[in-house]
């Protein structure tokens, strides 16, 4: 007797056969007593031969094999559904919860090649202990334990003063610049395995040796500080504020890295054996080292930050400028939002211009322009030494509205060696009004605006005063430049007053009341909620201003 099954795409029991004359065809009939003839059921198995499991499933057993080929069919099914379940639990496993909803549409794309950086890390990391081994005097009869273990000590030593000395300089830094120094830490770190390479080299010289391993300690903790603190910052850009969870993505990041880490371990402690000349060490180290930064380039390219920073600030706010005709400034061309967000780039358009390792404080127009000069945001005492003779505090805090503005700044012009053109220092200084107690004309309404009814904006206010003086900054010293470049410009107070002046009417047009930027800002994509702003990247002091100037206090005061 033959029994035949008909089973849907899912599996689901759909009919039931079976032949009573064993061999007859024709006779076959269904449970219910319907009768199929033979031309039906070959058409069936037809479409199941060409179709496989998309298309209606027949399944024929015999009564003297039923076992083996009923195993043969239900065993394919199950072995898919098998690893369907095996991908959902490596998901739920090493991808946050709720992914992809849970992340940004960047998450993925980073995690890619960070694995792979990571792979490729963990076997040069193994070359570079090996190499550690030999220096300290493994395998050499005359090493002693005490020796190796007073090496390791001084290594020790020098990479914690690091990451104490790195952290406090530079610990400020790393959330604002994320990007560039997650690339600088892989950098710094194959500094670091380089020089556990070399140090095998000197076995006669121990204070070479000591010189190289000492290094080698303070690079990899740098690398240590950088890499932890972008990784936090990258954690929260990658996390979805409503639907996820930071500690979460930072948790799966972890087992992500622990497996690839292992995957490159093992890779690594097969491979390592079998290099052993100097030829196969370094052409490996290499290799190993040229994907290791190829990938993690790629892997912070590939981060579209939607945060303003002083790079991202010059790419936006140069193209603005870029796209906009001279005469529109004058005109109600801000009060068109329909069109003001057209000419602003994107957070995906600006990360496809960034550069990875632009220098701090550069005041370049656009990504690929040259640099017209350096700003710093700093204290006033800094601006006040710039100051021309002749020019007083009042003079200057007149000019910005006596902090009205929110910030001060002054410039100074220098001849750079081998060009014609003139390098431009801005120096700024946040100051606050001390009298002031309603809201202060720097604190601009970001999103639509509220319709009257008291309620507060959707995306709340945003302080813009940092904002505003980077790019009363960059238009400073674009039109100084084109002045040098062009007639040539006095250096008189008046011509240099003039110039901070037409610049501060300028950034007034943009940064308005109506507060036009700032929303057209966040309709094409930019976060500043909550003064998401990366322009200081510590906290500088804010100078206060009285109404009356000539009064100073113990506080600072002006």
């Amino acid at each position: 007797m033959t029994f035949l099954e008909e089973r849907d795409a899912n599996g689901n029991f759909s009919k039931a056969f079976y032949d009573s004359s064993d061999h007859d065809l024709s006779s076959r009939t269904n449970i219910a007593g319907i009768p199929h003839s033979s031309a039906g059921l070959e058409k069936k198995r037809d479409s199941f031969d060409t179709k496989g499991f998309a298309g209606t499933e027949i399944i024929e057993v015999s009564a003297d094999d039923r076992t083996r080929r009923g195993q043969y069919y239900v065993g394919k099914r199950r072995s898919t559904s098998r690893l369907l379940r095996v991908l959902q639990l490596l998901i739920r496993v090493f991808l946050p919860t709720g992914y992809p909803d849970s992340v940004t549409s960047d998450y993925i794309d980073y995690q890619i090649y960070d694995s792979i950086q990571a792979f490729a890390s963990s076997i040069s990391t193994l070359l570079g202990n090996r190499a550690i081994l030999t220096s300290v005097g493994v395998g050499d009869k005359d090493a002693t334990s005490t020796s190796a273990l007073f090496i390791t000590v001084i290594q020790e030593t020098f990479g914690r003063l690091a990451t104490i000395t790195f952290a406090w300089r530079f610990g400020s830094m790393l959330e604002q610049e994320c990007k560039k120094f997650r690339f600088s830490a892989d950098l710094v770190v194959n500094a670091g395995i380089i020089c556990d390479c070399l140090s095998p080299y000197f076995p006669g010289n121990r204070s070479v040796k000591i010189l190289f391993l000492c290094c080698s300690g303070v690079l990899k903790a740098i690398c240590g500080v950088m890499a932890n603190g972008s990784k936090a910052a990258l954690t929260q850009h990658f996390t979805n504020s409503q639907k996820g969870s930071i500690a979460d993505v930072a948790a799966k990041d972890s087992s992500q890295e622990t497996v690839i880490s292992l995957l490159g371990l093992l890779a690594g402690s097969v491979l390592v054996p079998y290099i052993n000349t100097n030829k196969e060490i370094w052409t490996m180290l290499i290799i190993l080292i040229t994907i290791h930064l190829f990938t993690n380039y790629r892997a912070v390219s590939s981060v579209v930050m939607d945060t303003l920073n002083r790079h991202r600030t010059n790419i936006v706010f140069a193209h603005l400028m870029d796209s906009m005709s001279p005469g529109m400034m004058e005109s109600d061309f801000l009060n068109q939002p329909p069109v003001l967000p057209s000419v602003i780039l994107t957070p995906r358009q600006v990360s496809n211009q960034e550069r990875i390792l632009e220098q701090d404080g550069v005041l370049r127009w656009g990504s690929r322009g040259a640099v017209m000069g350096i700003a710093t945001i700093g204290t006033f005492s800094a601006v006040r030494r710039i100051l021309p003779h002749g020019m007083s505090i009042q003079d200057l805090l007149s000019i910005f509205g006596h902090g009205a503005a929110g910030y001060v700044l002054w410039y100074e012009t220098s001849r750079v060696r081998g060009r014609s053109s003139k390098h431009v220092t801005v120096r700024i200084a946040l100051i606050e009004r001390s009298n002031d107690d309603s809201p202060t004309s720097d604190l601009t309404y970001y999103g639509p605006k509220s319709s009257g009814t008291g309620t507060s904006p959707p995306y709340g206010q945003v302080d813009t005063r940092e904002v505003r003086a980077w790019v009363h900054a960059l238009y400073l010293a674009r039109h100084v430049r084109a002045l040098h470049n062009g007639t040539g410009e006095s250096n008189s107070i008046t011509s240099a007053r003039d110039n901070v002046i037409r610049t501060l009417h300028l950034v007034d047009g943009l940064f308005g009341p109506t507060g036009r930027v700032i929303e057209a800002l966040g309709i094409r994509g930019w976060d500043l909620t909550g003064g998401r702003t990366m322009i200081v990247s510590w906290s500088m002091p804010r100078m206060r201003v009285r109404d009356s100037l000539s009064e100073h206090d113990e506080k600072g005061n002006i």
